[in-house]
């Protein structure tokens, strides 16, 4: 817990005195630490997998050259590790708001469901990277920069509906957009998140078309470690 805890009182010290920015007029100074953090939650789950997955499987050749060893329980054990600090890091912020707010919306109880929505697309991202990162060895160099755009693009700095003002097709064509607007909606706002931040068929459809693209890439993948 120390690490979330570190970062979410350099955030708060950081958007409460240096860089000051206010998101509504009704705004507290640091009600912007907490909405750079919700965002962080869903995102840094999603980014620190994905970021090492092409690299996955030449990194546990040994597991991948065992035909009874499923392979793709690598892909979905560091979904599962990067989960489960998503879930450490999500208390650290309930904790915040309520020694900061003195009270918790009830429906943070939902962010571990939203969360698990991003573990499901994440879970299928990185099959998909484990697995050509065997074929493409230079995979981890592009997958580096995209993931830094990546954020620019997502609302994690910024609410969505400055990035639909700008360019709606940003909004519409990411699944991940959904997801981190209701992580903030449920554990900030008190509100009920948006049914299709509730859509966990995109994560479901993600994880079975990286399982199909594992499927068919597995029998060459023992050959080129």
């Amino acid at each position: 817990m120390l690490v979330p805890l570190l970062f979410l009182l350099a955030y708060t010290l950081v958007f409460s005195k240096l860089v000051q920015i206010q998101l509504r007029p009704d705004a507290t100074r640091v009600d912007y630490a907490f909405f750079f953090f919700a965002g962080l939650l869903g995102w840094t789950l999603f980014a620190e997998t994905t970021a090492r997955a092409p690299r996955l499987f030449s990194a546990q050749a040994h597991f991948v050259r065992r035909a009874l060893f499923p392979s793709s329980a690598l892909a979905v054990a560091a979904v599962l590790t990067a989960f489960y600090q998503a879930l450490i890091a999500c208390g650290v912020l309930v904790l915040g708001l309520w020694v900061l707010r003195g009270s918790v919306p009830v429906t943070a109880l939902l962010a571990p469901l939203l969360l698990g929505g991003v573990a499901l697309f994440t879970a299928g991202v990185a099959l998909a990277l484990a697995s050509l990162g065997i074929f493409v060895r230079d995979l981890l160099e592009v997958v580096g920069p995209l993931l830094s755009i990546g954020m620019f693009i997502s609302p994690v700095l910024y609410p969505a509906a400055k990035i639909a003002a700008v360019s709606p097709w940003l909004v519409r064509l990411n699944p991940l957009a959904p997801l981190i607007e209701g992580l903030r909606r449920t554990l900030l706002d008190g509100a009920w998140p948006d049914p299709a931040a509730l859509a966990l068929a995109a994560g479901w459809s993600a994880l079975l078309l990286g399982a199909s693209i594992h499927r068919r890439l597995r029998p060459g993948l023992a050959d080129l470690l």
